[in-house]
């Protein structure tokens, strides 16, 4: 062997050796799913934590955690460790496949497989049975032509044509039957497989043809078994608070329901997860945004344009965009910096141009909106909890407790004949309760949709308990008197308000009224007397009397009615200019 050929022959040997190394070491690079442990429900989106225990050899290695879902967030993957292991690097990769290989979806491809020969099946047979009636069709018209004809002069006699048209006859009445249940057998079977092809295209997502994959570099300092989280967002999830609130008066007690209603369409199932609740803004932005400066000129000015602008500005609904944009846009990094700063620039000029009462309006919405939607809370929620992937709202509870209640009836007769139960409750221990829809019970019975507002613990708060009839409200202008003095016109108004309770107990009930209100001084209004007096609650005192509200805190006498009911009566003046007229203004004019 000559020395060029030794020389070949050991490149050769080298480059084989190498590519075996490199074939061994792929084919050992271990792949797992993981468990899924851990998820965070945010308002859009939620953080999914795979737990992976794997040996792994001192030094480093590769491991790719296969299976993850359709909806990921690819940037948002990271992982963390043990003491014994650093993760080097976190890689995301997606592969075309041939077909989806997860074994729910190939469950249902064989069923929607046999669904599809069965409905071919019934469809050749409906067909064949409409060409066997083509055949008798002939022996049809044969046997009526025969009938029409001199028997004595034809092949057939007559017994022969009865019996060719009985049996006919016969046979298109069975092809008939047969072609109905087979066509109501098609029928049925074109629902199943359109149901089969839904759930295909829920677990699908239009992803099915696509694997995906995080591949994460590892160094290990022992051989000890590897236990790594690797955590990531997905999209197609979400969470809405809504409650049960179960009233019981006897008691002076609510059950509050605390529920949530979460949509999870990520594409993979939550099997026996540790589940948690939240209203933060999940972002995996490090960096504060950049404030740019605001440079500014003048333009001539158009005050009809300039006041329409500013009152659209002050719409609440603008006020909710303008937030949700400034959140939706930090999370955006450097990509949102730019719309932050025009959303900032927008709010500058308006307080620039507005003025000091425009400017309170408007800080006050704020305050208002960043109290009921900007609140971050986190509720962990008890147990471990299982939430397929569908389309469907799935219920889960955050929280039941009992809280305390005091209980009392409200008739505001000026609004409605109709007087309702209302309690007020004390969150004493209780989670954080946002704003959100109610259903309430009232003695195990529904009584009506209500609505909480966000509650901290440690806060009262009412909620209404629907309509009690057996407590009446009637409202009537007794008398009204005017007369003149000097140049001003004066009105006397005399009020009475009957309360009827048919309970069999004392009734406690707060009756809402009102006078006319004015902050003009051209007007003088001023309430006489009343039987009886009014509340001496203070804060009542301090907010509605000033602005004309009436309020009694009364108890009703039990079986008080007709004539034996509880009356109320007030008076009122209402001094004004006798060549004017009360007109009443709404809110802002």
């Amino acid at each position: 062997m000559s020395t060029r050929q030794k020389k070949t022959r050991i490149v050769t040997l080298a480059v084989a050796a190498v590519c075996l190394m490199a074939a061994v070491a792929f084919a050992e690079v271990p792949t797992t799913t993981g468990a899924i442990s851990k998820v965070t429900v945010y308002r859009g989106q939620a953080l999914v934590t795979r737990t992976i225990e794997v040996g792994l050899p001192r030094g480093t290695s590769e491991l790719i955690v296969s299976d993850l879902p359709a909806g990921i967030v690819p940037e948002s993957l990271y992982a963390q460790t043990s003491d014994n292991v650093k993760v080097l690097s976190v890689r995301y990769r997606e592969n075309a496949v041939r077909e989806d290989t997860r074994e729910e979806v190939k469950q249902l491809d064989e069923q929607i497989e046999v669904l599809q020969n069965q409905i071919r099946h019934a469809d050749r047979n409906h067909k064949h049975g409409g060409n066997l009636w083509a055949e008798y069709k002939g022996l049809w018209k044969l046997a009526v032509d025969g009938s029409k004809v001199d028997l004595n002069r034809g092949v057939l006699q007559s017994e022969q044509i009865v019996s060719l048209a009985q049996y006919l006859e016969d046979k298109w009445n069975q092809l008939h039957q047969n072609a109905l249940e087979i066509e109501d057998h098609i029928a049925e079977l074109k629902k199943e497989l359109e149901l089969l092809n839904r759930k295909r295209s829920e677990l699908d997502a239009g992803n099915s043809r696509t694997e995906r994959e995080a591949i994460l570099f590892v160094s290990k300092t022992d051989n000890k078994k590897t236990a790594i989280e690797l955590s990531y967002l997905v999209n197609g999830a979400g969470w809405q608070q809504q409650y049960n609130l179960r009233a019981n008066p006897d008691k002076s007690s609510v059950l509050i329901e605390y529920n949530a209603v979460v949509n999870q369409t990520s594409g993979e199932d939550w099997n026996s997860v540790a589940l948690s609740l939240s209203t933060a803004e999940p972002t995996m932005v490090a960096e504060p945004p950049v404030l740019e400066p605001m440079l500014v000129g003048l333009s001539r000015l158009d005050r009809g344009q300039q006041v329409e602008q500013q009152r659209a500005f002050m719409d609440v609904e603008n006020v909710k965009r303008q937030q949700r944009a400034r959140r939706a846009n930090v999370v955006m990094g450097f990509s949102g910096n730019a719309a932050l700063n025009k959303l900032a620039i927008d709010n500058q000029q308006f307080l620039i141009n507005a003025d000091v009462r425009q400017v309170q309006a408007f800080q006050e919405k704020l305050a208002e909106i960043a109290r009921n939607e900007g609140i971050s809370v986190t509720y962990e929620l008890p147990g471990r909890l299982s939430l397929p992937s569908r389309s469907d709202q799935q219920l889960v509870t955050i929280a039941s407790f009992p809280v305390k209640a005091e209980f009392t009836l409200v008739a505001t007769p000026l609004l409605t004949d109709y007087v309702y139960l209302q309690a007020e409750l004390f969150n004493e221990a209780g989670p954080i309760l946002l704003p959100g829809e109610a259903s309430m019970f009232r003695n195990g019975e529904f009584v009506g949709k209500g609505r909480l507002p966000q509650v901290t613990t440690g806060e009262k708060f009412t909620a209404g308990f629907g309509i009690d009839s057996q407590v009446q409200v009637a409202h009537e202008l007794e008398e009204k008197k005017t007369r003149t003095q000097g140049g001003n016109r004066i009105d006397t108004y005399h009020y009475r308000i009957a309360l009827s309770n048919y309970k069999a107990d004392t009734a406690k009930l707060q009756l809402l009224d009102r006078l006319p209100h004015s902050d003009s001084d051209s007007i003088k209004i001023e309430l006489g007397k009343t039987e009886p007096a009014l509340s001496k609650d203070i804060e009542y005192l301090r907010t509605g009397r000033k602005k004309g509200i009436l309020r009694w805190d009364l108890h009703l006498k039990p079986k008080s009615t007709d004539e034996n009911a509880t009356i109320v009566k007030y008076t009122y003046t209402m001094e004004y200019d006798r060549n004017m007229q009360i007109q009443p203004r709404r809110s802002g004019q």
